[in-house]
């Protein structure tokens, strides 16, 4: 079994930040405000001593940055900090699942309109079309991608040259990470999320990877029933808590 830490750390890097700091042990990201994935602080590493001392630097250099301060909590992070953070009036919000799947010895195809794309310049316009996303993030969205270490695949599901789903996935060591996946609003329930995902996966196992994961949030009934059909099992989950504006 993939542990937590390692499944945390690959997630980091398959959706890079455009900045980092850390204050000891705690990731801090920043990307112009673009998700919260982005732009929260990790607690991944380190003891448990000065949480106040250590959410009040946090705090600091989020306010430096003219941002609000996210924080991003999973088990990793010390037991009493949400409870800090619920004290001093942070707000919990969209709690997330991490699921995993075996891909070793499965086999999987991708569909006959998938196209893998050379560059993120090329996929953010149409997937942040499918996404629903404003022209304004673009920029941001590209900045960010461009700054990925890992391998990663910009996936497009196209039916008669019209791109209908989109995904991204990103290959490191045996694991693959699937993310950003989308389907055009007025084509839902034709089995283009199935496809898009099975690409990916069809991608991953190319690349060598046997372990893949995404992340899905627990209200979002449709995608987690689609990758319960796949076979993708919780890991694990993880929330954000926002500060009091």
């Amino acid at each position: 079994m993939t542990s937590l830490l390692r499944l945390e750390e690959a997630g980091l890097n398959a959706w890079p930040a455009l900045r980092v700091a850390h204050v000891r042990g705690w990731v801090l990201r920043f990307a112009q405000g673009f998700t919260k994935r982005a732009n929260s602080a990790n607690p991944l590493y380190g003891d448990a001593d000065d949480l106040a001392g250590r959410v009040a630097a946090v705090e600091r250099l989020y306010a430096d940055a003219g941002q609000p301060t996210i924080f991003r909590l999973t088990g990793l992070a010390p037991a009493a900090l949400d409870a800090l953070l619920d004290g001093r009036g942070y707000r919990r919000i969209d709690e997330t699942l991490v699921e995993t799947l075996d891909i070793g010895s499965a086999r999987f195809a991708a569909d006959a309109g998938f196209a893998a794309l050379g560059t993120a310049a090329e996929w953010v316009d149409p997937a942040s079309a499918l996404q629903g996303e404003p022209a304004a993030t673009r920029p941001t969205l590209r900045a960010m991608l461009e700054r990925m270490v890992p391998r990663a695949c910009f996936g497009l599901v196209r039916r008669d040259g019209v791109p209908v789903a989109c995904g991204l996935a990103v290959a490191e060591g045996d694991l693959v990470g699937l993310f950003e996946i989308a389907v055009d609003p007025g084509r839902r329930r034709a089995g283009l999320g199935r496809a898009i995902t099975r690409s990916l996966l069809a991608w991953g196992r190319a690349q060598g990877a046997s372990t893949a994961y995404l992340q899905v949030t627990a209200a979002n009934t449709p995608a987690r029933t689609l990758y319960d059909a796949i076979g993708f099992r919780e890991s694990h989950r993880y929330w954000y808590r926002v500060a009091p504006a």
